[in-house]
């Protein structure tokens, strides 16, 4: 495959850093996983455009991050959102479900470096046909 193809199969995506544990080494777990998001974004074929980090906050602030990334992929900025694990940003299951869907609703992609690329055989009609909501990648 030429590099040029290469580049084009490249997704963009912002890395969400999320770490558990004591406020005093979050700064230090976090450039961890970031490192461990390069390294598997280079192996991948992802250009990681920004970085938003948790830094130690709460579920809330979570959940406000999310939205935010929904509208840089709604906006066309992204492609999608690129984290270590679901566990890393959720609290259930369900918790889980409803924001990967929240990234497909918006038109982008969730991968994660444990599962891999998240899918959900979600369908809408566009342009008269039926469709996956992430059928562009």
């Amino acid at each position: 495959m030429s590099s040029k193809k290469k580049e084009q199969l490249k997704i963009k995506c912002v890395a969400y850093l999320s770490t558990d544990g004591d406020l005093y080494s979050t700064e230090k777990s976090e450039n961890k996983q970031l490192r461990y998001l390069n390294d598997y974004a280079m192996a991948h074929g992802i250009d990681v455009c920004r970085v938003i980090r948790r830094n130690g906050m709460g579920q809330a602030m979570v959940n406000e991050h999310w939205k935010h990334m929904a509208q840089l992929i709604k906006k066309g900025f992204v492609d999608g959102v690129l984290i270590v694990n679901t566990e890393a940003v959720s609290v259930s299951v369900p918790d889980a479900f409803y924001k990967v869907g929240q990234i497909y609703e918006a038109g982008g992609v969730v991968v994660t470096v444990d599962e891999g690329k998240l899918g959900m055989s979600v369908r809408r009609m566009k342009e008269g046909r039926m469709v996956l909501v992430n059928e562009r990648y």
